[in-house]
């Protein structure tokens, strides 16, 4: 049963807005913290918050608190989590794991490898195994780069 007030703040805060508003805050590691949970009656500190390099705040009680509960004991709810989701979709981007010369490089031999292949089925030769493997794999490496240069 959540316990969110209507006067709940929706807006985000980050971890150190969260962090502000609870008790017996321990610092475990860059970016992850551990708090008594406001939801129960905690003696120790059985809540766990890590922020995310994107500005997500996760929350787990180990007491197995909802976590709608814990933010509705501090008035606050998950809008307070989440950053302005523009903010959010630019920090998924993938960076570019190849240079646009790696790229054309990997592209240039993948095709190459298909081109001799499907000289190969011109001329009707047989084909082992692992040739039809490595054809598989040029599709995949050609595949990704198109997704790559897509994204």
């Amino acid at each position: 049963m959540s316990k969110v007030p209507n006067e709940a703040q929706s807006t985000y805060e980050g971890a150190n807005g969260l962090l502000s508003r609870l008790t017996h805050v321990r610092k475990r590691s860059a970016n992850q913290w551990s708090a008594r949970c406001p939801a129960h009656d905690d003696k120790g500190p059985s809540l766990s918050i890590k922020e995310l390099p994107d500005g997500r705040v996760l929350l787990h009680c180990f007491a197995g608190c909802a976590v709608e509960d814990v933010l509705g004991a501090i008035s606050l709810d998950f809008g307070s989590l989440f950053p302005d989701t523009t903010d959010f979709q630019s920090s998924l981007r993938k960076p570019k794991l190849l240079t646009a010369s790696q790229a054309l490089e990997l592209l240039n031999h993948e095709s190459l490898i298909v081109s001799i292949v499907a000289h190969d089925i011109g001329v009707r030769k047989k084909f082992k195994p692992e040739d039809l493997d490595r054809v598989a794999k040029a599709y995949g490496r050609i595949a990704a780069l198109r997704n790559e240069v897509n994204s």
